[in-house]
């Protein structure tokens, strides 16, 4: 009897379960590879390769010395699978038995390898025979060699998994992973290398080409890559440029202009790039801007830590005395000079610079300009504590502080000498508080400067913290105001004047016998101009102050000729110039609201224009509404045919024409540098709104407005003690300033002498004289300098001496009140 075939098992996966992969057939066994080249393999293609990224990531010596090799997060996982992939491939290799999916996903990933250690090893081919000889010195010339040795080990990889593919299948190309490996490379650089060519364009092409690249930056471009450049020159090098050997370097003063002119912003208003080192990692400070003359890029790790501003208010006098004491601290390792660009009220000069050195107050010495910084210069290449202090324009100084380290904070203080405004027909009169104008260190968002006003006057100001009168008559403002707080319009602070002598006087400082300084209260009537040329800027940060500029054209006198140009990539006129009335007032404020703004303007052209058509008789104002402008004005081509030289159009002949700069916001102004000195040039004061300012500065043309006259007078030609009361030494101070100013604009040399002589007598920085503070005498000394007296140097009184001086007057108050009797 047969017995009944027996079936085979089924074998079908249960249902709802997912199918097994099926192994592979069985591969020929291959040779047996050596145990060298694996550890070849596992040395120069797995661990050299790994070490070197880490080394890379941590010390950035490549980036510092070369070219930055893993500029991005892509880039790390690029390079950091190269390694990753050899060993996968050797253990896929060494396993007996594995799956389709695994070795196609293998043979994927080696060709990834391949491709990104080919770019690397492209890169680094002409390294190579300084690498080898490198081998020789501890080996440290086998980093630059990793590339190349990875790209071979992945060959040989490629090799053993071709031996372990199984015969009579087609393996897959590694052309597919080299391609993937190459695509991702293209994508993460597009964007830095298109910005990197567009910002070459904008600087080294053509007028159209520039314009051009400004539009693409402004679209397409990466701020990120904008920013380093501002900070690294050459740029940090992307790996498209390298192998195909575009030479498009920009130098950084290039990089800055280029990122104000596509953001609308100044380089260092924003934190400095994490990751960026500056120029080498080893060779160079991480500040390339150390002991220069601009403000320059912002420094990790360095911050102000604290700011008090104090100050005495003499609303009769109409002039203050106020002190800036400011610290800063780092926490990154090494020596930072801090740098700041101070905007000060107007007519003010700073009459005191203190740095404290362990606790000490130490005074400075003012000296010609150059003399102090090349006395500040030495004094930094021998790392030791100095303080600068000189004039950076018309209302502006430049302040530099250095080293800071790790540890106590370093302190200075600034003495400023300021003048009152007057309002309201001289019954009060208002004072603009000192600001940040530009820094090259970080301001905590929370932080608070702690000011404290003090006057014999009622104080009033809209900037917030609380006005008390004490109970010996003085009016005090206590406040914690924050950085945007601290800087006109906002920070504006008023006198009541009410009952003040229309005259003041106090006795020479210099010359205390023989001369006293005396102010008066004038008013005068204010031309109106024949011609008003509006310049607008049309600059992103301009966007919020068209409307009110709109508005403030309806107070513009009627029956003046007027002509607005914009900024706008080069001149767009927007009223061409004649007289004008309501309908063309309210056609040119519509215009003006609808005004696009992009980027950062350029107002050189503009300002060429208006310029150009200043009246040949008469007075012309030239009123030049602008945000922050970190460019100094340029030169414009010629206008004459067969002339070929560009025009310096600023320093023509003198012209009937008055600049009147209006400020919006705070930054760098630099045209106000090089027209001051070539033009009447004023800055109007910012003590409201935009809107109400214009109106303002419309309305008193043709009206009698009042001002403060100050003059040198001998008392040998006085027949009588001078009318008004006495005041203090800060009056001599503030005519000194302004007779520096007077003959420094004339430029002659006897003047300019005359100017020098002026500014060291009373202790002055201005623009023929600066400060510097020096750790020791014998550095004075080879520097040919002598710190001030430091009882010569002005100071706030204290609480405390208020209510003596008070004390004071009532005694002599009631001893005169019984002489009388």
């Amino acid at each position: 009897m047969n017995e009944p075939q027996r079936q085979p098992p089924d074998e079908s996966p249960l249902p709802g379960l997912p199918e097994p992969e099926p192994a592979l057939p069985e591969a020929p066994r291959a040779p047996e590879t050596s145990l060298f080249v694996t550890g070849l393999v596992v040395v120069f293609g797995v661990l050299l390769p790994a070490f070197t990224l880490g080394f890379e990531l941590s010390e950035r010596w490549c980036t510092g010395e070369l070219f930055d090799p893993v500029p991005t997060v892509v880039h790390m996982f690029l390079v950091a699978g190269v390694p990753a992939a050899n060993l996968l491939a050797l253990i896929v290799t060494a396993r007996s038995s594995r799956t389709p999916r695994l070795l196609r996903n293998t043979v994927f990933i080696n060709g990834m390898a391949l491709g990104v250690s080919l770019v690397y090893a492209i890169l680094f081919l002409p390294f190579l025979p300084v690498a080898l000889i490198g081998v020789l010195l501890m080996g440290l010339g086998l980093m630059p060699l990793a590339p190349l040795l990875s790209f071979c080990l992945a060959l040989v990889m490629r090799r053993r998994l071709k031996r372990v593919h199984p015969t009579g299948t087609a393996m897959a190309a590694p052309w597919v992973g080299m391609g993937v490996a190459l695509l991702a490379f293209l994508a993460v650089e597009a964007p830095v290398t298109g910005t990197r060519l567009a910002l070459y364009a904008a600087v080294k092409g053509t007028p159209e080409s520039q314009r051009t690249a400004l539009q693409f930056l402004r679209h397409l471009g990466s701020e990120e890559a904008l920013l380093t450049a501002c900070y690294v020159a050459p740029q940090r090098a992307t790996l498209v440029h390298l192998l195909l050997s575009w030479d498009d370097t920009v130098h950084v003063e290039e990089a800055r202009t280029v990122y104000y002119r596509v953001t609308g912003q100044t380089f260092n208003s924003v934190p400095k790039p994490e990751g960026v080192r500056l120029e080498g990692g080893f060779r160079f400070s991480e500040d390339g801007d150390r002991a220069g003359r601009e403000v320059g890029g912002r420094v990790p790790g360095l911050s102000l830590v604290s700011s008090e501003l104090k100050g005495s208010v003499d609303g009769d006098a109409a002039l203050a005395y106020l002190e800036w004491t400011m610290s800063f601290e780092t926490t990154a390792e090494g020596q930072s000079e801090a740098r700041t660009e101070l905007s000060l009220p107007p007519g003010a000069v700073v009459s005191r610079v203190t740095l404290y050195i362990d606790g000490q107050e130490r005074e400075a010495a003012f000296a010609p300009t150059a003399k102090a910084r090349a006395a500040y210069e030495a004094v930094v290449q021998t790392r030791r504590d100095p303080l600068l202090v000189t004039y950076k324009g018309k209302d502006r100084i430049q302040v530099q502080c250095f080293p800071v380290v790790k540890g106590p904070p370093m302190k200075i203080k600034l003495g400023i000498t300021a003048p009152l405004l007057p309002k309201d027909d001289g019954r009060s009169a208002s004072l603009l508080l000192p600001s940040l104008a530009e820094r090259n260190f970080h301001i905590p968002e929370d932080f608070r400067h702690a000011v404290r006003i003090e006057s014999l006057r009622r104080l009033t100001t809209q900037a917030g913290g609380s006005v008390e009168q004490r109970g010996d008559g003085v009016s005090e403002w206590l406040a914690a105001l924050g950085d945007e707080t601290l800087h006109p319009p906002e920070a504006v602070l008023t006198v009541q004047r009410k009952g003040a002598p229309d005259s003041v006087w106090t006795e020479d400082m210099s010359e205390p016998a023989a001369y006293v300084v005396r102010q008066r209260l004038r008013r005068t009537r204010v031309e109106v101009p024949e011609r008003v040329i509006l310049v607008l800027d049309g600059s992103v940060g301009m966007k919020d102050a068209l409307p009110e500029i709109a508005s403030a054209l309806g107070s513009f006198p009627q029956g003046t000729e007027l002509a607005v140009l914009a900024s706008l990539d080069g001149v767009e006129e927007l009223l061409p110039s004649g007289k004008v009335d309501a309908a063309a007032l309210q056609a040119l404020a519509e215009r003006v609201r609808e005004l696009p703004t992009v980027g950062g303007q350029d107002a050189s052209a503009a300002l060429a224009r208006a310029w150009s058509m200043v009246a040949p008789a008469g007075r012309t104002a030239v009123v030049w509404i602008h945000g922050p402008h970190p460019m100094a004005p340029e030169e414009v081509p010629p206008s004459a045919p067969g002339d070929e030289r560009p025009s310096a159009w600023w320093a023509g002949p003198q012209q009937p024409a008055v600049v009147l700069d209006v400020m919006v916001g705070r930054g760098p102004n630099l045209v106000a540098v090089t027209l001051a000195g070539f033009t009447a040039y004023q800055s109007v004061p910012r003590t409201a709104p935009l809107e109400q300012d214009l109106k303002n500065l419309f309305t008193r043309w043709g009206s009698e407005a009042p001002e403060f006259h100050r003059e040198r007078l001998p008392l040998a030609e006085l027949t009588s003690q001078p009318e008004g009361g006495k005041t203090s030494a800060h009056l001599v101070r503030l005519w000194a300033a302004g007779e520096i100013a007077r003959l420094t604009a004339s430029g002659e040399q006897a003047a300019l002498s005359q100017a020098l002589k002026l500014a060291l007598r009373h202790q002055l920085v201005s623009e023929v004289s600066g400060a510097v503070v020096l750790e020791r005498q014998s550095q004075y000394d080879a520097a040919g300098l002598e710190p001030v007296d430091p009882g010569s140097v002005p100071s706030v009184p204290e609480p405390e001496t208020w209510m003596l001086l008070g004390v004071a007057c009532l005694l002599l108050i009631a001893l005169r009140l019984r002489r009388t009797a």
